[in-house]
């Protein structure tokens, strides 16, 4: 893959997708390429991390670490480990190759230089993650009202527990 095209791949992920093309090129440049056989492990989730990797071709699948049930397919543009960039936090799930997966590595430390470079990226990117933080944030309160117990539930409650 060229670098128009991985400037192209970026753009379609909202964490890039405000960025001016020579930032991304520039970008691209100084990213890595990683290539993993189908069947290996990409990373496991609990994995130190300090990159973001972005799939460019293949199909991997996303493992939940508490079940080791299959939570999704990736296939080429699909994003792990932005909070990596930023906060270095470590990997969440853990990713298989499904078949021969190409990638793009952003290391942390690349991110940052162009950032401070560049600080309209961090904005921009600061910008997506407090949108989808926003957006966890109000999905984990539609679930809470779900679990929670109206005032005659509680009283019911209260008074079984007194039995």
């Amino acid at each position: 893959m060229g670098v128009r095209s991985a400037v192209d791949l970026l753009k379609q992920l909202p964490l890039f997708a405000g960025v001016n093309d020579s930032h991304l090129q520039t970008l691209v440049f100084s990213s890595d390429e990683l290539i993993v056989p189908a069947g290996r492990t990409v990373f496991e989730a609990g994995d130190p991390s300090t990159n973001a990797l972005i799939i460019k071709q293949g199909d991997g699948v996303v493992i939940d670490p508490e079940s080791g049930g299959v939570l999704a397919l990736a296939g080429p543009g699909s994003m792990f480990g932005e909070q990596s960039l930023i906060a270095g936090l470590p990997r969440q799930v853990t990713l298989n190759a499904k078949t021969e997966i190409e990638a793009i590595v952003i290391e942390q430390s690349v991110f940052l230089r162009l950032c401070s470079e560049f600080p309209e990226i961090g904005m921009q990117v600061l910008d997506v993650l407090n949108r989808q933080l926003e957006t966890c944030s109000n999905e984990l309160s539609e679930v809470q009202t779900r679990f929670e117990l109206s005032p005659l539930e509680e009283l019911l409650k209260e008074e079984e527990e007194k039995l």
